[in-house]
């Protein structure tokens, strides 16, 4: 029979009238219940019921429901209502607590069989313990013919209920499953077994099987979630959940409970309801896209039992539980694999001192807005939700309901994350990660930021088209109060393509302006765009706190980027990071943090940096999977760190400042990177005069032999060695390369006819010479050449030299490798990504003249080592030969084969 009512109209009211919460009671609500058959003495309103403790995902709150209705004097289901803008999911699990709580109260059953959830304009059916419903209804089910409408009178009709005796309350823990904490170590390795088991089994590319796994894995969390939200559950002594196993979906029991109903019940029920509860939250503009519209779990069921297997007993929910973002880096770095791993992650420590750097502002009246541009999967967004929402907790003047509304603010309206990636879709990663987190996604969008006009395509859907627009309209009308950010630092957009070259057209820096003319460059670094594009997207005063190559802020290239930021920006901060700070992604690049604030105009002056160099974080983030216990050591060092940091850096904000960290504005006129403006080299040479040492220079206890006879400025200050030099181009010797290593040895390398060598000269070297390397002296690549050495051939990338009268080579050898000495070198070394040092520089460095007695004891201990090493190479000799010699270990045939099958170079 069809509906005699319209689209706009049920048999209880007109869509229209329904708004608010007490609309939907008053036109909805109260007459759902006289149809029903429920009179004024069966329904008990919230004002007359008892408000309980709940739990709320972690948390637990007072709540009592709007309905309670009552069947022979006894509660058998309740209700709560909705304004018809405000989404039900949120609010099943305070209504489902507030049900087990009131069966908990009667010892001989479970009166409390339903909840239902409604908004005027959808209305969910609840068993009382399951989070998902039995029964959905739309606006228009309410004709009194359909059969949903049928079937809620059905179940949930006085008679119903006066039929039949509540069910008895079953042994809490008859049966129930233990979800326990693990170390990220063993959830890394779960982790990564998985992944592998889908790759295999189902023959997909690793990028494929990656983004099943995402499916898979949100399941188990949500199902995880839930678990730490079920009033049923026990905590344990050890941080471990006991949960009912009927109430644990994401099991192996609940697959084999479920599979006469369907062949695959995790990817055709769990995820497909999943999926339509997205679907419908998209409809309402409440969340972005994580899923494709009708996307599926496409995986066998045996694969799905054995990663379910493998996940189940293991609680991932609580490894967010400090907001970290941990789960879904140790996810990543688990299931993705090599140098791609550079555009996923920011080590946690990074994006730790940066959001302290950033030092978000959290007010009653006022709470700032932040974007992450390149967000990946949110690492900078949950760190930056951790730290508003920390503020609001620890500020004793605010009341609860106030808390309650600025983290909700922060959360939903706030922060703001962007990724262009599609495969991994990083967005939808991120936007599960924030989901898991209370806030959504709503505010994360899929699209190219650099695109300045954020253009839409005819091929696009309306979905992506209407999200573009949304962006734009938020960016074109409020802008925002900080940049939160680590863009790529490899990726370029280049004029090969009429996509990029659009998008370069855009951008300032993607033109030379020499005098008169303005020339297109051919192709300019996303992270260099990123700097222009965030001071479009930032309010004025806004601040973009960024990691960054060093290179833009020191390299000579770079020069125009930098006046760019001077003239655009003041620059705050630059906080140095080390140089292994990104090793885990195999990035060799030298990086720091800085802090810009957007200028209100363009005559702004800029102030006093704060600079700073950091030596631990970072480092605390390792390329291999395998924990240890350094670890552990590592990452408190890099937290006290970053404590230490920011409050130097509040300090300097609140005009208490220590000046050893403070540079002036003329500082930052040619470079801006902190090994160029802050440290100097020499800064010991008072303090050694002061104690009454003698400072030399290096070049005044070394002669040079080659290496740079160009720079000596007299005979008196080089050698003549002029039969030691090698042309290649004029000669056929046969030479053997010398190698000098870190640990300030020397040792042959590869033996070479002189005329294939790839450079014009070399030199021998000879007993007591002193080998500096020009590339890795800073590393302690300084060596002494002993007798045995004396004919290898140095190339132009050494320095060689004998000690002038009256200095031993060891004596200078040891000095050259102190960590001072090494220190000032490095500082005065040239390029940015390399150090290298030539002998202008090595012959200024300034060291203390030790005492004789100093001297001596330093040369002979020296000596004896040496005289150590010569003997005991001499014992492992002995102990080859005679075991060789005694059992024919050593052999004319065996020495043949060896020779004659050794695998090549």
């Amino acid at each position: 029979m069809s509906s005699a009512y319209g689209s706009r109209r049920n048999m209880f009211c007109d869509r229209d009238v329904l708004g608010n919460e007490a609309s939907v009671e008053t036109f909805f609500v109260n007459r759902l219940l006289t149809e029903l058959g429920y009179r004024d003495e069966h329904i008990r309103t919230k004002e007359s019921l008892e408000t309980l403790k709940v739990n709320q995902g972690r948390q637990r709150k007072l709540y009592r429901p709007d309905y309670a209705l009552e069947v022979d004097n006894t509660v058998r289901w309740i209700l709560e209502a909705k304004a018809v803008d405000e989404s039900l999911t949120p609010f099943v699990g305070q209504a489902a607590s507030y049900c087990h709580q009131i069966n908990a109260s009667h010892r001989d059953g479970n009166p409390v069989t339903h909840f239902i959830m409604t908004n005027g304009v959808s209305t969910e059916i609840y068993e009382w313990d399951r989070q998902d419903p039995i029964l959905s209804l739309s606006f228009k089910d309410f004709d009194g013919v359909s059969s949903k409408w049928a079937k809620l009178k059905e179940i949930m009709a006085p008679d119903s209920f006066a039929s039949a005796r509540w069910a008895a309350q079953p042994a809490l823990f008859d049966s129930t499953i233990e979800i326990r904490r693990a170390s990220i170590s063993e959830i890394n390795a779960a982790f990564a077994w998985c992944h592998k088991f889908i790759y295999r089994r189902e023959n997909y590319s690793y990028s494929a099987a990656f983004m099943e796994f995402v499916k898979v894995v949100f399941l188990k969390l949500l199902s995880d979630k839930a678990a730490h939200a079920n009033p049923g559950v026990t905590v344990l002594e050890n941080g471990s959940l006991q949960v009912p196993a009927e109430e644990v979906k994401f099991s192996t029991a609940w697959i084999e409970k479920m599979e006469g109903e369907s062949p695959n019940p995790v990817a055709d029920v769990q995820f497909n309801n999943l999926v339509r509860q997205l679907e419908e939250e998209i409809r309402q503009r409440k969340k972005k896209r994580i899923f494709g519209q009708g996307e599926i779990l496409d995986l066998s069921p045996e694969t799905i039992k054995g990663v379910v297997a493998k996940l189940q007993d293991l609680d991932l929910y609580s490894m967010d539980s400090d907001l970290n973002g941990r789960l879904f880096e140790t996810f990543l770095n688990a299931t993705l694999r090599g140098k791609d791993l550079g555009q996923f992650f920011t080590p946690r420590s990074v994006v730790k001192l940066a959001t302290s750097l950033a030092d978000l502002q959290v007010r009653r009246d006022h709470v700032e807005t932040v974007i992450d541009a390149c967000c990946g999967t949110g690492g900078f967004l949950i760190e930056s939700l951790a730290d508003m929402w920390g503020k609001v907790d620890g500020n004793k003047s605010l009341s609860a309901s106030e808390k309650v509304r600025l983290r909700d603010e922060i959360a939903t309206q706030r922060i703001y994350g962007i990724d262009v990636a599609k495969e991994p879709a990083l967005a939808r990663i991120a936007r599960i990660n924030m989901y898991l987190h209370g806030d959504g996604g709503s505010r994360v969008y899929q699209l190219d930021a650099l695109d300045k006009r954020v253009r839409s395509y005819a091929t696009e859907t309306r979905e992506v088209r209407d999200e573009k627009e949304e962006f734009k309209g938020i960016a074109d009308r409020s802008g925002f109060d900080v940049a939160l950010t680590n863009p790529p630092f490899a990726k370029e957009y280049a004029r090969k393509t009429d996509v990029e070259r659009q998008i370069l057209d855009q951008y300032e820096l993607a033109f030379m302006d020499s005098g008169r003319t303005r020339k297109p460059v051919s192709s300019l670094k996303s992270s260099m765009m990123f700097i222009e594009r965030y001071h479009d997207l930032l309010r004025p005063g806004g601040r973009l706190v960024t990691v960054i190559d060093d290179s833009i802020l020191g390299g000579d290239r770079e020069k125009r980027i930098r006046s760019y930021i001077r003239d655009k920006f003041i620059v705050k901060a630059v906080v140095s990071l080390p140089g292994d700070a990104f090793q885990r992604s195999q990035a060799r690049v030298k990086t720091s943090v800085v802090v810009l604030q957007k200028k209100h105009h363009a005559e702004e002056e800029q102030t006093p940096i704060f600079m700073y160099y950091c030596t631990r974080v970072g480092i605390d983030e390792v390329a291999r999977q395998r924990v240890l216990p350094i670890d552990e050591e590592n990452r408190r060092a890099a937290e006290a760190e970053i404590d230490k940091v920011g409050k130097l850096y509040r300090d300097f904000l609140n005009g208490n400042p220590d000046e050893a960290w403070i540079v002036s504005p003329e500082a930052i006129e040619g470079r801006m990177d902190v090994k160029a403006c802050l440290p100097s080299a020499g800064r010991n040479v008072e303090r050694w005069r002061e104690e009454g040492h003698e400072v030399l220079g290096v070049g005044q206890m070394l002669k040079l032999a080659f290496g740079g006879a160009e720079f000596a400025t007299s005979e008196e200050d080089s050698v003549d060695r002029a039969s030691d030099v090698v042309i290649p181009a004029d000669s056929e010797e046969l030479v053997t390369l010398l190698r000098v290593r870190y640990d300030g040895t020397a040792e042959p390398g590869e033996t070479i006819a002189a005329s294939d060598s790839t450079y014009d000269v070399l030199y021998k070297v000879r007993a007591g010479d002193v080998v500096i390397s020009h590339i890795n002296a800073v590393h302690g690549a300084v060596a002494v050449i002993p007798e045995e050495l004396e004919g290898l051939v140095a190339t132009k990338e050494y320095t060689v030299c004998r000690p002038r009268k009256g200095y031993h080579p060891y004596l200078i050898w040891q000095m050259l490798r102190t960590p001072e000495a090494r220190a000032d070198l490095l500082l005065s070394s040239t390029g940015m990504g390399r150090t290298r040092v030539d002998w202008p520089i090595v012959s200024q460095l300034q060291l203390p003249v030790p005492s004789m007695q100093i001297s001596e004891a330093a040369i002979k201990a020296v000596e004896d080592a040496r005289a150590l090493e010569r003997k005991a190479q001499e014992l492992y000799v002995t102990a080859a030969k005679t075991l060789g010699s005694s059992l024919n270990l050593d052999n004319t045939e065996a020495r043949a084969l060896l020779a004659a099958f050794k695998p090549p170079r």
